[in-house]
This record gives C-alpha cells, structure tokens and sequence, in this order.
C-alpha cells in the first residue's frame, strides 16, 4: 500500500494503526501529489490512500493517469472533503473508496481490505449525500441479474472499459453495451458510481 497524505501527524495514526495488520505492507509514504505520482509507479501498489488536500498534481490528475498506467490500482480517498460534485468526479474517475477524516482508523483498514478484494467503501455520510434514502429503497436486489449479467457487472466494477469487457469475454463492444444498459435498468442506477454504491449496499463479490 502507498500512503500520501501531507500532514505527518496522520501518516503517523494511519501507519501505527496499519502496523496490527499483517496482510497490509505499507511500501511508502507520499507527501504531495507530485511524491504520490511517482511512487506509485515505481512500487505499482495494490492500494493507494490519497489525501485530497495535498500540493503538487491535484487528485484527479492522479487518479486518471494511473488508471491506465498501474489499472490494478485501488484508490481510496481519505479527506475532509465532501462536496457532492467533486466526490462524484472522483468517483467517476475510478476511485475506490471514499473516507472522511473524522472516522476511525479501523474504517482505513476495513476499506483497504474492502477495495483489496475487489470491492468498495463508502463512508456513511457520503453515502447518504450522494443518493436519497428513496434513490436506496429503489435498488434492486442482486437475484434480478443473470450470472452473465452479474459477471460484466464485477468486470464493470474493476474498473474495465466497454472495449476491454468485450475482449475479455469474445463479445462485440455493442453487446457489452447492451449488457451494461439492462444491468443499469434492472438494478435502478444510472452511472458507473451509482451501480458501485449498489455494490457496497449490497456485499456484491466482483471477484
């Protein structure tokens, strides 16, 4: 795992907290965006936990670069940060997780676990913010998915592209289109961040 966070008070608490948990190897440590950038493509970690609030490239410079060139990367957030709009880009753009500062470090670790496995985590709060208790009530259960449904859905989820769906699964683009679109309808999401949250509600395994 890759830490970044400018404040060594907290990188601190989090890699004291980290120490308990033998499954977690902190490779290094970042201080600005520039730091978190590099390292991670030198270590190609499988998480990277990204203060949002840092010098040097801004978040989603880091999470759009990374995302083709370590695509086995999982980002998760960890910051004061909640502003409806710029959580949904981030999310858009592929991060993983979304914690706020003020939770306990047992949620890092959880999350870490959580997004290490191939699913998400969302803090509560967030998720409240991002989607009504109505838009919740109206996801569907995961029994409404087809097992070919529910595996372009985990592949979905992981972070994959339409046309790399498609090559994995010796299908046209157009098809995984038309998969992706029934999936959206049955399961009452309407992006890729929405159906992640279904995910996370959910215990969705997408291994």
């Amino acid at each position: 795992m890759l830490l970044a966070d400018d404040h060594p008070l907290i990188r601190t608490g989090i890699r004291t907290a980290l120490c308990a948990e033998p499954e977690i190897e902190l490779v290094a440590e970042a201080s600005n965006g520039d730091e978190a950038y590099a390292l991670a493509l030198q270590h190609r970690p499988d998480v990277l936990l990204l203060d949002l609030n840092m010098p040097g490239l801004s978040p989603l410079e880091i999470v759009a670069r990374l995302r083709d060139e370590v695509p086995s990367l999982n980002v998760v957030v960890l910051t004061a940060f909640d502003d409806d709009v710029y959580v949904r880009s981030l999310l858009n753009a592929g991060v993983k997780g979304y914690i706020l500062k003020d939770e306990a470090l047992e949620a890092v670790v959880q999350a870490i676990h959580s997004v290490v496995v191939g699913g998400t985590w969302f803090s509560e709060t967030i998720a409240r913010r991002l989607f009504s208790q109505s838009d919740c009530d109206a996801f569907a259960s995961p029994a409404v998915l087809s097992e070919r449904e529910k595996e372009i859905l985990r592949y979905l989820l992981r972070g994959m592209s339409n046309q790399e769906i498609a090559k994995e699964l010796g299908l046209a683009e157009q098809t995984v289109r038309n998969y992706i679109s029934r999936i959206y309808n049955k399961l009452g999401v309407r992006s890729r961040t929405e159906a992640a949250l279904w995910a996370w509600m959910h215990q969705f395994n997408v291994l």
